[in-house]
């Protein structure tokens, strides 16, 4: 049988990652994500069980064939991540780009030995893994493994294995602003905690960036609480990673 593929082109919303929101758009509808059960491989596309993959598996797929079979890609990584990533470094880096590299490499190895460090030769404050809503890793922790149950273990996400290098001017506090008004504007509008939880969020942000009275920090704590816990899928959930990973590593930027 012949092997088509149908190329479906989006508006641009990033909630589209999510593959509730990917069916209704791909279907002609609002980009909005469904409530699971069902999931899509019970009723997906048009009602039908879907299965739904991302680039990063199809890709691995025409290498697993050429090179003879899985045992070959499974002996590269570590640990229950097998196989290897395609990681953009990007930010203040010296060697910018897309690199493919085997699970388990350190985030040190990642900007200072790929990388080369920063293009403003400023000492590196923060590296954020993961895309715009991942965990911002302070130098301390560049012993991690690029490892999922390693990155989840540190609160943190390796998500589409973007990393992004900041040097030490960077503002810790509009970061974590920014991420907070990032999931306001991608926000589907589907449930409440990410609608209105992430506006209200940057009102709270500038308000300890203003003042820092510590029922405003105790409240920043507890409106991420409940953007992990019950919104309807990972855009407000994980908003609170770069947040509050930015507000425990460098304080002092709230002030």
């Amino acid at each position: 049988a012949p092997f088509e593929i149908e190329l479906r082109i989006g508006a641009g919303a990033y909630v589209c990652g999510e593959e509730t929101s990917l069916l209704n758009s791909i279907e002609g509808k609002r980009g909005e994500v469904r409530a699971k059960p069902p999931l899509p491989a019970v009723s997906g596309l048009f009602g039908c069980p879907t299965l739904v993959n991302n680039v990063l598996t199809l890709a691995a797929v025409s290498h697993i064939l050429r090179e003879g079979g899985a045992e070959e890609y499974a002996a590269l990584g570590c640990g229950k991540s097998r196989g290897t990533m395609p990681i953009q470094l990007g930010g203040n880096i010296q060697y910018g780009g897309l690199f493919e590299a085997p699970f388990g490499i350190t985030l040190g190895e990642l900007v200072h030995d790929i990388g080369g460090g920063t293009a403003s030769g400023r000492p590196v404050k923060a590296v954020q893994v993961g895309g715009p809503l991942g965990a911002y890793i302070h130098p301390d922790r560049f012993d991690l493994p690029f490892d999922y149950e390693a990155y989840a273990a540190a609160d943190a996400l390796i998500g589409h294995g973007g990393v992004v290098v900041f040097d030490d001017t960077a503002d810790m506090g509009g970061m974590a602003r920014f991420a907070m008004q990032f999931c306001a504007a991608e926000s589907c509008g589907k449930c409440t905690p990410c609608r209105i939880g992430s506006t209200r969020g940057v009102e709270l942000i500038d308000r300890i960036r203003a003042e820092k009275r510590e029922a405003d920090v105790a409240l920043l704590k507890d409106l991420c609480e409940v953007l992990k816990d019950t919104s309807l899928c990972a855009l407000g959930g994980f908003t609170p990673y770069p947040v509050m990973s930015a507000f425990n590593h460098w304080p002092e930027d709230f002030r």
